[in-house]
């Protein structure tokens, strides 16, 4: 085949890896609700998937198609003897890898390869990211964990050529939720069309408003389509307050607003107010969440004044969301 042809509506996600990396628990966690103890019930009781397991979700109206590829090796040799099957049509692709499994390292890096290898000869050159899963709070990587995750970035980087490790690297928990949203919201972002004009578009909000940080989150999935904040440590400041603000609220069909104050660990004790609220444009609901340091922000919060400030900024790209296509991979 000259080229690889897309097929598929809305956005196709692959999750490969071996077996028991936790691609299902991934897939459970991102679309998960409620409280942290039911997760783990749902957790509890999964089985290791057999062959392809499709599940869709819905990320500011765009479909998005997550295709999970079952790791036991009978099914493996099945996705690389007829690659055209799973792989035609994809717009990106998750490889998961268990770091907690060290006896499997090598097994893992083997089956990367094999897969880097199907899409070469299909000529699909599509965005790839690593999730190092498992990558519970306690847990330390050793030195032979740190040496063959290296060589796999490093394979991957010199293979793929859509592939940044500088972005796509990722460490995932089902124990910090916010790992695992916050990733996806960037994979989200970089596979639609208006990636470089949100960004752009968000930190004039930012900056309009005074805050070192701005989200606005899809209702439904609670994903970040768009943001923009000062940087890393104050962007995940902001995505740990936002999903353990959304867990403690009772009625999420009733307007809301939370605001919490927090006091950053350097020497200038500097205070940082976190303020989340929901918000609706042409009759869609979002939720805005921001970090500023500025208190009269939060003594002077204007939800109309607000709406306008945003919608000013980004309002083509809300206009977008109910025609949006996804591109044609090449």
């Amino acid at each position: 085949m000259e080229k690889t042809e897309k097929i598929t509506t809305g956005a196709k996600i692959i999750l490969a890896g071996i077996d028991n990396v936790g691609k299902t628990s991934l897939s459970i966690a991102l679309k998960h609700r409620g409280a942290f103890s039911l997760l783990f019930q749902k957790l509890n009781a999964l089985t290791p998937t057999r062959g392809l397991l499709r599940g869709k979700l819905e990320v500011f109206g765009l479909d998005i198609h997550l295709h999970e590829l079952g790791g036991q090796k009978i099914y493996r040799d099945d996705y690389l003897n007829n690659p055209e099957q799973y792989f035609i049509g994809t717009d990106t692709i998750i490889y998961v890898v268990d770091v907690q499994a060290e006896d499997r390292y090598e097994e893992s890096f083997e089956y990367l390869k094999q897969i880097v290898n199907v899409t070469q000869k299909l000529r699909l050159d599509v965005p790839w990211t690593i999730f190092f899963h498992k990558s519970d709070p306690d847990f330390v990587l050793s030195e032979r964990a740190n040496s063959i995750f290296g060589s796999m970035v490093q394979y991957l980087h010199s293979n793929v050529p859509s592939f940044d490790p500088a972005k796509g690297i990722f460490r995932t928990s089902v124990h910090i939720r916010s790992s695992i949203l916050g990733a996806f919201s960037h994979i989200f972002r970089n596979i639609s069309l208006i990636q470089d004009y949100i960004a752009n578009a968000s930190k004039q909000v930012a900056e309009t408003l005074n805050a070192e940080f701005f989200g606005l989150y899809d209702f439904r999935s609670n994903i970040c389509f768009a943001q923009y904040s000062k940087n890393e440590k104050l962007e995940e400041l902001s995505h740990n307050a936002y999903y353990e603000a959304i867990e403690t609220i009772a009625n999420m069909r009733e307007p809301f607003l939370r605001i919490r104050r927090y006091v950053l660990d350097d020497e200038e004790k500097t205070n940082e107010i976190f303020i989340l609220r929901d918000l609706e444009f042409k009759n869609e609901r979002y939720i805005m969440a921001l970090l500023t340091s500025d208190e009269s922000v939060a003594r002077k919060l204007d939800q109309d004044e607000i709406e306008n400030i945003i919608n000013r900024h980004l309002e083509d790209w809300i206009e977008f969301r109910s025609y949006a296509k996804f591109p044609t991979a090449i």
